[in-house]
């Protein structure tokens, strides 16, 4: 009995244990909240077992009220959404009416807005620039229903980025998409015909924009919707409010009309009275007349049946591919007919992007669409060269109607019939979101694996919620089945995430340990279906040529067998004496350089380099691919080093210039005018024992990415310290969001990189002046180092995140430091979202005299001479060359405009990073951060300190190590490993310190040595 009275009391006393624990970690979470939250409201009714059925359903339509008030007022709805709306409440498409507002009708800042004429347009027209936040007009309708707004415009210089512009409908945006509107520029190739390198091979052409008028309905920026975008005006006075977001234009006549609906092919062939004509026009792809995006280009391709094709050398004889998959990228091709009369287009073409799905193109000839056949033809998946007539779904071709003499044919990337899976795939990933909060909610923030969890009580619903979300992504599956009649491979994450969530629901007692394999963990639901959401839009598309044809065969695609043998042995017996990794001609007068970057790059930086640097100073270089920097510790065990590599990865430098292997750069007299170029904290990481060993080539940087519609629908304001951090997390988790730290973002070994800038802010650093010992034990470190913990444990961040573009473009994470590869990601790869993010300096820490300290790193990559060249005065001329501001604003420029933003150049040249094609806003804060750049400098055995630092924060945020004991342990095993190299490396012998080691600082780079002596007079001094 005593026994059975005891374990009543532990089991009593584990239950109020139990709750008080999730009392705690609610409150943590959800801390400094005046009233009841919408958390506690959720919370109440998971665990409140004693209310009424018509209780608890008048309680869950008040949440989804909540719930939907609170997405409403964040993010408006979707557009698809808005039409389902509209046609619910009856308000449909217009008819038969149309209206022109003039540029003298519109107003700016209550203002009538001034005009200028332009010797191209009929009509004056309105100068849009950067000081000119909204323009307005106004329009009288007759009728309420839907509306098209079309625009005539000129893009004036700047950028090469498209014009953007916001929409408003009586002060309000209508719908999600209203919020960005892009009217692209046109470009073109500079020459007709492709020039060639030194080797004989075609290099790529640079690109002029054609500065030109252009009309062009409001589209979604997506294209997800290939039809204009449709505005619901009332009946009477309407007021537009059009948005400046980015890029000048002149701006003409704005057109209101009512959508027009496109013939069908029927109607258009009792339209066209003509007769079918005889004859064959063979148009070569890689000569287009103009394109939306400077970086859609030729390519090329060795397959003998495509052409020109020059055998072992490389020709532009392709174009397209994938750099013609964005929604909305447009091609046009001009051709001239010598009669009047019908027509069929066919197209040689290659489709092994997308496996076993097509891709699609709208039609266009002379700018208008033939009729409804043409909004969206697709090209089935095929590994072969194809030719493909357009035609019916029965195999008859279409026949096109032409008037004598010159003609546009326009393509359009279109990826609308994937619209309904997209929008399907963003619902699930939203709602899986939201079940995983109410889980974590329901269970606490700590899960015990060997407890029994009844999550069926406290969310009755959770089985059947995650199967009819499995229904929805197997149902879109199926859709994209009958689309390409496959089994579509590009979508098989629908099924792997469908199949993954059926599997957690036949185990609902599991789903508090598993419900990170819904939306936080590596390979998780969210994880896949985001994944799929990158690749579902792209529609690439590779051409040959094209035909204009009529009662003719097309040539063949296919290359025979004897085609297909001769180019088999050309190539194996041309493998033998080519050098592919080589992109100029060489001799022993040329400077020998390796270049880790692709072959792009080395490309145009040869081109760059014959055309200014050779021309200029006589010296001739050849740059060559290097696929690995291992392949520079080999070149350097057999003496065959080249003079300069470029491209090299910060912690390079160091390895190789404490074994000897590289020149010191500040014995040259004019290196502190060079290093001048660069912020002083890049430098940090390729200097040792007073010597510079690498100058910084790009520059990359940390700063804080917000999404400015979820903030402002919050009223939030963007933090400026990890104070203002930490008080906005409250309001943020709230909603089921978060702050995201890069820590996240890692495995097991945390980077120092992302772990030094605590203790950097809190004055701490990491080693001490003799480098010859760890300085994380000080209270300056150890402050900074409990800060980062504490984000964790306290605060509830994020432990993993493997993902955060997909997350900050879903919402739930809006906001969080990240680096320069996931600013090129959001820029590039998330247009829904231009316009609606930014950037600002990373949060810091205010010091005594009130200056908020901002030091956080920007690993780059450098450039290094080897000690073994003889060519060191000519190969320094190189250096000054290719790090000045001038080559590397014309680099930079250049590479964007030919390859598009993936190819964004992050330049460690201060001045030449204002020259480059980058938002002047993002410049600012990047500037701005490049202020507080303090790289990692570099000290025998220092991976040891990285990899301490780690682990200490692993026990302290995994085991509830204390701070101080992990801190210490890490201090200890540091030490004895950089005692170990420092003896290794001659700085220590038997013990004692027999040659001093100087630690790089920032403090040291700015003084320029002893009594305002250059840093090449000190070394001279020094050394005799």
């Amino acid at each position: 009995m005593r026994r059975k009275t005891i374990t009543i009391l532990l089991i009593g006393l584990l239950i109020l244990s139990t709750g008080s624990f999730l009392n705690q970690s609610s409150h943590v979470s959800y801390a400094n909240t005046d009233k009841k939250s919408d958390t506690g409201d959720l919370l109440d009714d998971l665990f409140d077992k004693d209310k009424k059925d018509s209780d608890k359903s008048k309680d869950d339509n008040k949440k989804k009220d909540k719930k939907e008030n609170f997405e409403t007022r964040v993010i408006e709805a979707d557009y698809k959404d808005k039409l389902i709306e509209w046609d619910k409440k009856g308000i449909k498409a217009t008819k038969g009416f149309e209206k022109v507002i003039e540029p003298e009708e519109f107003t700016s800042s209550n203002k009538e807005a001034e005009l200028t004429s332009h010797d191209e347009y009929d009509g004056n027209a309105f100068r849009w620039e950067e000081q000119t936040k909204e323009l307005q007009l106004s329009i009288n309708v007759p009728k309420e229903g839907l509306y098209e707004i079309e625009v005539d415009y000129f893009a004036l210089p700047g950028k090469i980025i498209p014009i953007e512009r916001g929409i408003k409908i009586n002060g309000d945006f209508q719908y999600y998409e209203s919020r960005r509107i892009v009217l692209p520029r046109l470009w073109k190739d500079t020459v007709n015909k492709f020039e060639e390198d030194k080797l004989g091979n075609q290099v790529y052409p640079k690109q002029e924009e054609i500065h030109t008028w252009q009309s062009r309905p409001f589209m979604d920026a997506s294209y997800l919707f290939d039809s204009p975008l449709k505005f619901h005006l009332k009946k009477g006075e309407n007021t537009i409010s059009l948005l400046n977001i980015r890029e000048p234009m002149l701006l003409g006549d704005i057109t209101v009309k009512s959508p027009e609906k496109h013939p069908s092919y029927k109607e258009y062939l009792q339209k066209h009275d003509g007769k079918e004509t005889k004859g064959l026009l063979e148009i070569e792809a890689e000569h287009p007349y103009s394109k939306s995006d400077s970086s859609i280009r030729a390519l090329s391709n060795g397959e003998p049946n495509v052409t020109p094709n020059r055998g072992s050398k490389l020709s532009l004889n392709a174009f397209g591919g994938d750099t013609w998959k964005a929604g909305g990228q447009a091609v046009t091709w001009k051709i001239k007919v010598d009669e009047t009369g019908f027509y069929q287009l066919g197209f040689k073409y290659n489709q092994y992007f997308n496996v076993n799905v097509p891709v699609y193109r709208t039609i266009k000839i002379d700018g208008e669409i033939p009729f409804d056949d043409m909004l969206k033809y697709p090209f089935e998946y095929t590994t072969e060269w194809k030719n493909e007539t357009l035609s019916d779904a029965n195999g008859k071709p279409y026949q096109f109607f032409l008037e004598k003499g010159e003609h546009e044919l326009t393509l359009v990337s279109n990826p609308s019939p994937y619209q309904p899976v997209i929008s399907t795939i963003k619902d699930v990933m939203k709602e899986v979101n939201d079940l995983s909060l109410e889980i974590q909610m329901a269970t606490g923030k700590s899960k015990d694996l060997y407890r029994d969890w009844d999550i069926e009580e406290q969310i009755p619903d959770i089985v059947p919620r995650l199967n009819e979300l499995a229904g929805k992504l197997r149902d879109r599956y199926e859709y994209l089945e009958k689309l390409s009649d496959s089994k579509p491979d590009q979508a098989r994450n629908l099924i792997i995430s469908a199949k993954q969530m059926e599997d957690i629901a036949r185990e609902p007692g599991e789903i508090p340990v598993r419900f990170k394999e819904l939306s936080q963990s590596s390979g998780s639901v969210t994880q896949k279906l985001g994944d799929l959401l990158l690749l579902l839009p792209n529609q690439p598309l590779q051409f040959d040529k094209f035909y204009v044809y009529s009662d003719k065969n097309l040539p063949g695609a296919k290359a025979n067998l004897l085609q297909k043998a001769g180019s088999m042995a050309a190539n194996f017996f041309s493998s033998f004496t080519k050098d592919y990794n080589q992109v100029s001609s060489s001799d022993e007068e040329s400077i020998e350089i390796w270049v880790n970057r692709p072959r792009q790059y080395v490309m145009l930086m040869q081109q760059m380099a014959n055309e200014d640097f050779t021309k200029e100073t006589g010296i001739k270089v050849n740059l060559s691919l290097m696929p690995s920097e291992e392949k520079l510790i080999l070149a350097n065990a057999s003496n065959e080093s080249p003079d300069l590599a470029l491209g090299v990865n910060q912690k390079f430098p160091f390895e190789l210039s404490v074994r000897g292997a590289l020149a010191d750069l500040s014995q040259f007299p004019d290196y502190d005018q060079v290093a001048k170029r660069f912020s002083p904290g890049a430098l940090l990481p390729f200097m040792y024992d007073d010597g510079t060993y690498a100058l910084p080539e790009t520059q990359e940087f940390y700063v804080l990415f917000y999404r400015k519609d979820i903030l402002q629908a919050l009223d939030m304001s963007v933090p400026d310290t990890w104070d203002d951090v930490r008080k906005m997390l409250p309001k943020l988790q709230r909603f089921g969001m978060n702050f995201y730290v890069p820590i996240a973002g890692l495995g097991g070994l945390k980077e120092a990189k992302v772990t030094v800038p605590y203790i950097y802010q809190n004055g701490g650093e990491l080693f001490n002046e003799d480098g010859m010992s760890t300085a994380i034990g000080s209270d300056a470190a150890l402050k900074g180092f409990k800060q980062m913990t504490d984000l964790f444990t306290i605060y509830s961040m994020p432990l993993q995140v493997p993902n955060f573009y997909s997350h900050f473009r879903q919402g739930d994470l809006p906001i969080g430091i990240a680096d320069f590869d996931n600013y090129v990601k959001i820029t590039a790869a998330a247009p829904e979202l231009q316009g609606w993010w930014g950037i600002a300096p990373y949060p810091g820490v205010k010091n005594e005299d009130g200056e908020v300290v901002r030091w956080a790193p920007g690993t780059g990559k450098g450039v290094i001479m080897f000690d073994s060249s003889d060519k060191k005065k000519e190969t320094w001329e190189f250096i000054k060359w290719w790090t000045s501001k001038e080559t590397q604003s014309e680099f930079g420029n250049l590479i964007e405009t030919i390859y598009g933003t993936e190819f964004r150049w992050n330049t460690s040249n201060v001045e030449a990073l204002s020259e480059l094609p980058w938002p002047d806003e993002d410049l600012d804060v990047i500037k701005d951060q490049w202020k507080w750049l303090r790289d990692i400098p570099h000290v025998p055995g220092d991976y040891m300190l990285e990899r301490e630092i780690s682990n200490a924060w692993n026990e302290v945020v995994f085991e509830g190590e204390n701070e101080r004991k992990a801190v210490e342990d890490a201090v200890i095993t540091t030490n004895r490993e950089m005692r170990k190299k420092l003896e290794e490396f001659g700085f220590i012998k038997d013990g004692k310190v027999v040659e001093e080691l100087k630690v790089p600082s920032i403090e040291k780079i700015q003084s320029k040595g002893e009594a305002g002596e250059t840093s090449y007079e000190y070394r001279t001094k020094r050394q005799n």
